[in-house]
């Protein structure tokens, strides 16, 4: 797994995302990872995505920012969802992307 991709992980960690999962949708050399949390609150998603905004230099959008049930940073080789449980399960990507999901340990 990517450095990079560990560095997220821990950075989730270690802001109460729950349930991250990482799936490696590469194809030849493109790279290209998705990683999926599950926050407990909208606060949590929101302070998190400030933290990955200022530490990774994002200067898109940030989709669902403002409602902070379903945050979404898309990067060059990296997608990052960030979820409240409700919504997780409702859109369930983790379904469509289980034969793609990476063991984090």
């Amino acid at each position: 797994m990517d450095k990079k991709i560990k560095e997220v992980v821990e950075l989730l960690q270690e802001n109460k995302m729950k349930n991250i999962a990482v799936y490696d949708l590469s194809s030849g050399d493109d790279e290209k990872y998705i990683i999926v949390a599950t926050s407990n609150k909208t606060a949590d998603s929101k302070k998190l995505a400030d933290i990955i905004a200022e530490k990774y230099h994002y200067q898109d959008k940030i989709e669902g920012y403002n409602k902070g049930e379903w945050v979404v940073f898309d990067f060059v080789s990296l997608t990052i969802h960030l979820f409240l449980a409700k919504l997780r399960d409702k859109y369930n990507l983790d379904k469509l992307y289980k034969p793609r999901k990476i063991n984090l340990k």
